[in-house]
């Protein structure tokens, strides 16, 4: 499963990524290095998406397709 996230550094030098669909609603996350914030954001997502148990998936494969803004 792909979603389509923002990446972006802030001000204080963190890194950003933010997601917003029906499925998840939306979703931030912030993180020192650009790899620890997309692997919160993974597990943000699987986290959002397993609380409906009643589909009986289990989401392990979640891919970010990265839209870079700013400096990044």
């Amino acid at each position: 499963m792909t979603f389509r996230c923002n990446l972006a550094r802030t001000s204080a030098g963190q890194w950003s990524v933010r997601h917003a669909s029906a499925d998840t609603g939306m979703v931030e996350v912030t993180a020192a290095s650009r790899e620890l914030a997309l692997e919160k954001m993974r597990a943000e997502l699987r986290y959002r998406l397993e609380l409906c148990p009643c589909t009986g998936e289990q989401y392990k494969d979640i891919e970010i397709d990265l839209i870079e803004e700013g400096g990044a």
